[in-house]
């Protein structure tokens, strides 16, 4: 690696380390983990949940008890003819996928108040195979997701505000005197990569920590490898998006201008977000095939698939690869960019313009 570009990295690492703002974000970050993850389950946070049941004649005495008892379990039941949550028939709770555990245990608790009282137990059968740790899985998707469109905001914001700040400060001037622009614009993303890293790993391991000594989730391999997986598509989103990020902040003078300049990115990541949560609903579906080849929402709708483990290995590989080679070819691009109009001065400069100039 270039000394001038391990130079630029190491400067912004201890500058961004010392700074208030961030070691407070931080600590808030893992202070709203923790309780997201601590309070729910010890106080039992949650609303009224609506239920729909259909049944036969046989087993009508069950589901209209359910009915009467539903309070009870923080619930309310209706009978229907179609379209029920589950159907009740022949001792059987039938669904489509693995019923909710509240559902289950109110019917079992009806069936077994009625006469006689040493009723078996209901037996659960789904159509589709159930996955004992579905649940664990949708939720570490989630905080996947939540963590992953945090991180893509702050960093790529934050590489745009550097950029800004050295620009409007006339630093810019100084550093390029010593430094060549691809080779600052290189240390910048590298340093604030590294540092971005390294604060999701902590609050990672924080987390798991936290909910593991809580008892909400069981530490093993398959946890340990979705956060891996969750750290390595943050490193393919941050090379992807700093590098427009930087861009976008060495075309306007000032920071008073970063905000329009960068609203593109953001609206992109913010689509990204959505579509994640998407993807996680129908992670085999359309939607989730077409984000994992569009370089701008694989880095945040990925993690969760194979997370939920909806992921061929073909698909997997041929996702990395489209983010490698756009990453490769976005990257000379953006530092012809950065590099044509970082020393500009004055109104901003048009996308067209900075196209133009980095031709030259």
């Amino acid at each position: 690696m270039n000394r001038n570009v391990r130079l630029v990295a190491r400067r912004e690492i201890k500058e961004r380390v010392g700074e208030k703002s961030f070691l407070i974000s931080t600590g808030i970050t893992l202070a709203i983990i923790i309780l997201v993850v601590v309070i729910p389950p010890l106080l039992g946070v949650g609303g009224t949940t609506q239920y729909t049941i259909a049944t036969d004649a046989e087993s009508r005495p069950i589901a209209e008890r359910a009915v009467q008892l539903a309070g009870n379990f923080d619930a309310e039941v209706s009978i229907v003819d179609s379209g029920a949550d589950v159907t009740l028939r022949g001792g059987e709770i039938k669904s489509q996928e693995e019923p909710d555990d509240t559902l289950v245990g109110l019917l079992q608790t009806a069936n077994q108040s009625l006469e006689p009282s040493q009723r078996p137990e209901l037996r659960v059968v789904t159509v589709e195979p159930v996955d004992p740790e579905r649940d664990a899985k949708a939720g570490l998707a989630f905080f996947a997701i939540l963590m992953l469109y945090g991180q893509l905001i702050a960093y790529g914001f934050m590489v745009a505000s550097g950029v800004v700040e050295e620009k409007a400060s006339r630093v810019i001037e100084v550093l390029l005197a010593a430094i060549r622009p691809k080779d600052l614009l290189a240390g910048k993303v590298l340093g604030l990569g590294v540092l971005g890293l390294g604060q999701l790993l902590a609050i990672a391991v924080i987390g798991v920590a936290v909910a593991g000594a809580a008892g909400v989730l069981d530490i093993d391999g398959t946890l340990l490898s979705a956060v891996a997986l969750a750290l390595v598509w943050f490193v393919l989103g941050y090379a992807f998006y700093a590098a427009l990020y930087a861009v976008a902040g060495a075309m306007v003078p000032r920071q008073e201008e970063l905000q329009s300049s960068t609203t593109p990115l953001t609206m992109a990541i913010l689509v990204s977000f959505f579509a994640g949560f998407a993807v996680n609903e129908d992670p085999d579906g359309v939607i989730a095939h077409v984000c994992a080849f569009i370089p701008f929402t694989a880095p945040i709708t990925m993690p969760g698939r194979l997370m939920l483990g909806e992921v061929p290995a073909w698909e997997l590989i041929a996702s990395v690869a489209v983010m490698l080679a756009s990453t490769a070819l976005l990257i000379p691009l953006a530092a012809r960019i950065y590099s044509a109009v970082v020393l500009r001065t004055g109104s901003a400069v048009k996308l067209s313009e900075a196209f133009r100039l980095a031709r030259r």
